[in-house]
């Protein structure tokens, strides 16, 4: 496992699409630990902001619970995508692979966490909230299927199915996520 910092500056790498990443990430199946805790962070920094304007008593019972939604969520999205990819495509992929790059995706969602933080001191228009929403997951969508692309030899149409279902079934399951959708 890796410290903090490099586990930063690979997510960076791998937003950034950064081919050779892919491939290192596609060949290494100790990575999915690192990508837990992406997952982790990102789900906390969709929180933080919350917890610091919450007057609510149960506060740590709501961010444990979001938590544990959140990963279930990515975890079963995950095996979804896994599942029509090896069982409809006929592809061999390794489920760990596959929740790397799931994982460093899903790290994208950390963004809301600022723009949460913004909205508290600036009041964001509902408008302007909404296109921020669709360009992350956009851009979500845009990195999921490069990576699975490049680093599993997939076609475009091949990619972008699975990048789809996961998104999809991300979205329908996991609470933190729907607050933003």
């Amino acid at each position: 496992m890796n410290s903090l910092k490099d586990i930063w500056s690979q997510f960076q790498k791998f937003i950034r699409l950064n081919q050779d990443v892919f491939i290192r990430f596609s060949n290494d199946r100790y990575e999915s630990g690192n990508s837990l805790i992406v997952v982790l962070v990102s789900l906390l920094s969709i929180y933080i902001p919350f917890i610091l304007n919450a007057s609510s008593t149960n506060i740590s019972d709501i961010v444990f619970y979001g938590l544990v939604d959140g990963v279930f969520a990515w975890l079963f999205a995950t095996l979804a995508s896994w599942f029509l990819l090896t069982r409809a495509f006929n592809t061999i992929i390794e489920i760990t692979n596959l929740l790397i790059f799931t994982g460093y995706t899903h790290g994208i969602l950390g963004i809301f966490g600022i723009i949460i933080f913004v909205n508290n001191y600036i009041s964001i228009p509902q408008n302007i909230f909404q296109l921020l929403t669709l360009l992350i997951f956009g851009w979500m969508y845009f990195v999921l299927t490069k990576a699975l692309a490049t680093a599993f030899l997939l076609d475009k149409r091949t990619s972008s199915i699975a990048s789809v279902t996961f998104l999809a079934i991300l979205i329908f399951f996991s609470d933190p996520i729907r607050i933003f959708v």
